[in-house]
């Protein structure tokens, strides 16, 4: 009879974690060729002695980042394999990998800042639409409204405010009509609030009348302070719903 701890059992890592690993470098690298682009094109007359140290010091932010973000995944990798079975490691292991998804989500949010800071022509309010995009939801004539947010310049604290959607196009007569973010919220708040400091993703549910065909989806982000102008950006609905 063989006594003693049973034979560790090497666990192949799942395809889900290969697929994770491949889409976080592949955003990873799309990110920075974008920052290197966007740093391209800063406008005539800045002081380039400046311009020239903060493009280094965020490359090497950036840089660092990347390899940090690199070093979670493969830690996160390598603990999948290496997995004996036992209860009390499996928790500890779960507790470690979410651990590391946490760090991970933070870098992420931290080169979503930088992209931010040394992009040109940063708005008054200090906050960019980063994507917009929209999918039908149940029952017919709803919509559900994905906005992301992210810093556009430095910050040291939180930024605050409200995202309002209304949407453009023609009833069901042909007549051109505009829903408010209240008829579009079926009568309930006019708008998500918002409250982050490098970056954030808010989601509202959107109702249209019965034969009204949209043409146009209009983001308006407001600040909780009175001195600083709305962001409105408009998009046609054909670009960004998902099909």
């Amino acid at each position: 009879m063989k006594t003693g701890r049973p034979d560790l059992v090497i666990r192949p890592p799942a395809p889900l974690w290969r697929t994770i690993l491949t889409g976080s470098l592949i955003v990873v690298g799309v990110v920075g060729l974008i920052v290197a682009f966007e740093l391209g094109q800063y406008r005539a007359g800045y002081n380039i002695v400046t311009a020239l140290k903060e493009r280094a010091r965020f490359h090497s932010s950036i840089k660092r980042l990347e390899n940090t973000n690199r070093a979670l995944q493969a830690r996160i990798i390598a603990l999948e394999t290496v997995n004996a079975g036992h209860a009390r490691e499996d928790q500890v292991v779960a507790r470690t990998i979410g651990d590391l998804q946490a760090q991970v989500a933070r870098q992420t949010e931290e080169l979503a800042f930088y992209r931010a800071v040394v992009a040109e022509g940063a708005p008054a309010i200090g906050v960019r639409v980063g994507t917009v995009s929209l999918s039908s939801a149940k029952p017919a004539g709803h919509f559900l409204v994905h906005v992301s947010l992210v810093r556009a310049g430095k910050t040291d604290g939180m930024t605050t405010g409200t995202v309002s959607l209304t949407v453009d196009g023609q009833a069901a007569g042909g007549k051109p009509v505009t829903l408010d973010s209240q008829t579009l919220a079926g009568g309930g708040a006019a708008g998500v609030p918002y409250d982050f400091r490098y970056y954030q993703d808010l989601e509202q549910t959107v109702t249209l009348p019965p034969g009204f065909r949209p043409e146009h989806l209009t983001v308006k982000v407001g600040s909780s302070r009175k001195d600083v102008a709305p962001l409105t950006q408009t998009f046609p609905w054909s670009a960004v719903v998902v099909p």
